[in-house]
């Protein structure tokens, strides 16, 4: 579907950035075919505006095939606009409404190596909570958010990023390689994942990851709560759906786009 047009548009310039737009929404390259029955509009039309854009780097051709994808010129605009984006700002209105949906603690948090730095937070509205995490670093392999964030990690490896380096800080801590290859592979199936008082005892915790424009995760969201108040039952059936689609509402926010057909 095209773009609405705005009545000072111009047209070359429109139907340049419709074709920018549908590269971008699908998976490998077009031919002129596709893009023109697409965008309804004429082969030659379509050739020419291909070629303004490949001169300028927006696009690339295959020189095999003949079809086109999105060029390096489009990511670097991308990569400027996104560094400019503050993570803590920009997830902030999101975070307060998870907060009010499940009224609990919500979190934003990356990874530092094999560790989890926990940036922002918005505080469940009830008295007993769990004491405030910002600033704090705990180990990735422990946590729900860092198990989040290392499941979809790109050329990640446990046994080079661990070895045999596991602190168990509760009974329920994951201390061994194959214990949580085989969790990240679930993390990996459900989308998200959680910690059953495998950091600390009382407290459970579920993550998601955030990924941006490049479909690299670049961060996690996740809810704190005190077992009491959160069994294992409550996370995935009641929590989990309402998690996942926070996190997907701010993966949006940094580009990233969901897979579509042709």
């Amino acid at each position: 579907m095209k773009r609405d047009k705005s009545e000072y548009s111009v047209q070359a310039v429109d139907n340049a950035l419709d074709i920018l737009e549908y590269l971008g929404d699908v998976d490998g390259e077009l031919s002129i075919t596709e893009i023109s029955a697409r965008l309804n509009l004429t082969k030659s039309n379509v050739n020419k505006l291909l070629t303004t854009l490949e001169y300028f780097g927006y696009v690339d051709i295959n020189k095999y095939t003949g079809n086109y994808k999105l060029g390096v010129k489009t990511f670097q605009i991308s990569q400027a606009y996104f560094n400019k984006l503050n993570l803590i700002e920009s997830s902030m209105k999101v975070m307060t409404d998870l907060r009010d949906k499940i009224g609990e603690s919500v979190y934003i948090s990356v990874l530092r190596g094999t560790n989890v730095v926990y940036l922002g937070v918005v505080e469940t509205l009830k008295s007993v909570r769990v004491r405030q995490m910002i600033g704090n670093v705990g180990p990735a392999y422990a946590t729900a958010t860092g198990k989040a964030q290392l499941a979809f990690l790109e050329d990640f490896s446990v046994d080079k990023s661990f070895g045999n380096n596991f602190t168990k800080f509760t009974p329920n801590t994951i201390d061994n390689a194959e214990m949580l290859k085989k969790e990240l592979e679930d993390i990996r199936q459900k989308g998200y994942a959680i910690d059953l008082e495998e950091y600390e005892e009382g407290v459970v915790c579920i993550g998601a990851p955030i990924f941006n424009f490049m479909k690299k995760v670049i961060a996690g969201l996740s809810i704190t709560a005190p077992l009491m108040r959160l069994n294992e039952e409550k996370l995935v059936k009641e929590v989990a759906p309402i998690l996942k689609n926070a996190a997907k509402q701010l993966s949006f926010k940094f580009g990233y786009k969901e897979k579509t057909s042709k």
